[in-house]
């Protein structure tokens, strides 16, 4: 294992009609891993994709689409010429290296540091959610493993998995490290019809998947947050009461997402009461309390309860925290909304102080055009 290089490192990539994506994608991996092999497989494109692969690699090959995405990673992964695999999606791209990790070596010196544990990958995601307000956010993912070791699982949002369970509690009871590789993914980042056909197609899998593991809170959230990403909130509403009640492990990293998405699902379903009753309790663990998007939609549920002046000092302690995943929520949308409850309680001094505060967002010069 040791002298190992980028040359011993193979990066594993299925696709299907994203030509564009995948160009910047493979163009990536060349620029910031050049002596790596690359495998592409793709899963039954029509725009000519495996033509464009075969300009960055020989190793392409097709695969017949079976409704699991493990399966054409699993066969994506066969065809590596290396045992080291680092998986990326089309909709991926390398977008460079940590501060203090700027260079391709670390990567192996990483996995030679850790050869039976699963590397994780920092991946930036930025999308428009259904507030019209965009969304960046970051987060740690398994990707590089040794292939001898680990296999995936899970028709979609499939997860690495140990292939051998010999004296381990399950499949997920492995040591994992952080990498200094850093990706960015804009695979949400869509028109509303594209978008919901994408929840449509996740959530045809993940109804699959939840059939054969119903005791899964991971994968009733997933179903949820498709659900509503598609549109259908009263479902996605369901699916997420279910995850909480499954008791998923306070660990789980998906644990914020999870509370908030059932906040906004139950305030949009008309359930702002139940939405209070489930946020509220956690405003006291900083996990929660110290984060704007979770106490900028407490704010919102308090203001449907019309419990306005806690709703008002809520938006304006939005405003002292540090930015969060949802742009607006510490800065312009909370303002905006201390502003529009200061106008509706007659407080027209504070009303236009507020909107002033929130700049150019096209709501606040609405209501201070109002108050002229």
């Amino acid at each position: 294992m040791w002298g190992m290089s980028c040359k011993d490192l193979s990066v594993c990539i299925i696709t299907r009609d994203q030509r564009d994506k995948l160009k910047r994608c493979l163009g990536a991996v060349r620029e910031y891993l050049p002596d790596s092999d690359i495998a592409v497989l793709d899963t039954g494109s029509l725009d000519d994709s495996l033509s464009l692969a075969s300009e960055f690699t020989d190793n392409t090959g097709s695969f017949n689409w079976c409704d699991d995405f493990s399966a054409a990673k699993n066969a994506c992964v066969e065809m590596a010429r290396n045992d080291l695999v680092l998986i990326i999606d089309s909709d991926e791209y390398i977008e460079g290296f940590l501060p203090s990790r700027e260079r391709a070596g670390d990567i192996i010196g990483d996995y030679m540091a850790h050869p039976e544990a699963v590397g994780r990958i920092w991946r930036s995601n930025s999308y428009i959610n259904q507030q019209g307000l965009k969304v960046n956010y970051g987060e740690w993912i398994n990707r590089l493993f040794d292939r001898r070791l680990f296999h995936f699982t899970g028709r979609i949002h499939e997860q690495v998995s140990l292939k051998n369970t010999a004296g381990k509690k399950d499949i997920y009871d492995y040591p994992m490290y952080r990498t200094g590789l850093k990706l960015f993914h804009d695979g949400y980042d869509l028109s509303p019809g594209d978008l919901k056909n994408k929840a449509e197609r996740n959530i045809a899998l993940l109804l699959k998947e939840t059939e054969e593991h119903p005791e899964d809170p991971y994968l009733f959230y997933q179903l949820g947050k498709s659900y509503y990403t598609g549109g259908k909130k009263e479902e996605a509403a369901e699916c997420l009461r279910i995850a909480l009640e499954l008791k998923p492990s306070k660990d789980r990293e998906y644990l914020k997402d999870l509370y908030c998405l059932s906040g906004y699902a139950l305030l949009e379903t008309g359930r702002a009461k139940e939405g209070l009753e489930l946020l509220k309790p956690l405003k006291k663990d900083k996990r929660y309390g110290g984060d704007a998007d979770f106490l900028f939609l407490l704010g919102l549920l308090l203001m449907n309860n019309t419990c306005f002046d806690d709703a008002r000092e809520t938006f304006i302690a939005c405003t002292s925290l540090s930015p969060s995943s949802t742009e607006g929520t510490n800065s312009f949308m909370a303002w905006y909304n201390a502003g529009v409850i200061s106008e509706v309680r007659g407080d027209r001094k504070k009303a236009i102080e507020y909107y002033r505060k929130a700049g150019s967002f096209e709501g606040a010069k609405q209501g201070l055009d109002r108050l002229k």
